[in-house]
């Protein structure tokens, strides 16, 4: 068992595709939590906007709700952003015109690397702060909380965005996966024990069973975050990581 570790949570948003849904297992009930709107992105000028689409357009546009809620401002936070699966559609393409004998776009090129949204948000919003990009399979999420705590500890007046985001994943990789997962993306502000946030707790430990987790680990978080229990044990596909909630500091 890991030794368990404390945040504070001062602002949190998630968004999920309206158009993956079809695919997913998540009760209708629960969307309300969530944004499913069409993504509009007025804090980013059309020339840049223009830049942005699908997996970055999502990453800025929880981000910067997340930030908007509590009038932080989008240059001050250290960041993480994490994805499981990346750019993947991006470099899908790219292969299939070289396959095909075609020209491969330069902009496509230059944003399939899997810190491309990270670089977006830190060039369009004038970020000069310490940032990371993490992958880490199913665990992606809770090691991105885990790289958020260590970034506090180390710089404990800061404040730390985190954003985990994924698009569906097309044919030929999506039939690789056991469930369809909707594209979503979930942004969290941290800090360490601010007064009047929410604080949470968390440990995990590794399974010696594959396990198979009907939702991403990010989106089971928020419904928990959201919701009236104070205790959940969420499952990735080899790890168990325990949460709890607790009353606000004052």
């Amino acid at each position: 068992m890991s030794k368990t570790l404390s945040l504070s949570i001062l602002s949190s948003y998630c968004w999920l595709s309206k158009d993956s849904l079809k695919n997913t297992n998540l009760p209708p009930s629960s969307l309300k939590i969530f944004d499913v709107e069409d993504i509009v992105l007025n804090q980013i000028p059309p020339i840049k906007r223009r830049r942005l689409k699908g997996l970055s357009k999502m990453a800025m546009h929880t981000s910067l709700s997340c930030l908007d809620k509590v009038n932080f401002s989008a240059d001050e936070v250290y960041t993480v952003f994490a994805s499981q699966h990346g750019e993947i559609g991006r470099t899908t393409s790219i292969v299939n015109d070289i396959v095909d004998g075609n020209d491969i776009s330069p902009k496509d090129f230059s944003l399939s690397v899997h810190n491309s949204s990270l670089g977006l948000f830190s060039i369009f919003n004038k970020n000069k702060h310490f940032g990371t990009s993490i992958a880490a399979g199913s665990n992606t999420f809770g090691f991105a909380l885990l790289e958020s705590y260590n970034l506090l500890k180390r710089n404990p007046k800061q404040t730390v965005l985190l954003t985990c985001f994924d698009l569906e994943v097309d044919q030929p990789f999506g039939r690789l996966q056991q469930r369809k997962y909707p594209s979503y993306s979930l942004s969290l502000l941290l800090s360490l024990n601010k007064a009047n946030a929410q604080d949470i707790s968390f440990s995990f430990e590794r399974s010696d069973i594959e396990q198979s987790s009907h939702q991403p680990l990010a989106i089971a978080f928020f419904e928990f975050l959201q919701g009236e229990i104070t205790a959940a044990q969420l499952s990735s596909a080899d790890y168990h990581w325990k949460f709890n909630k607790h009353a606000p500091s004052a």
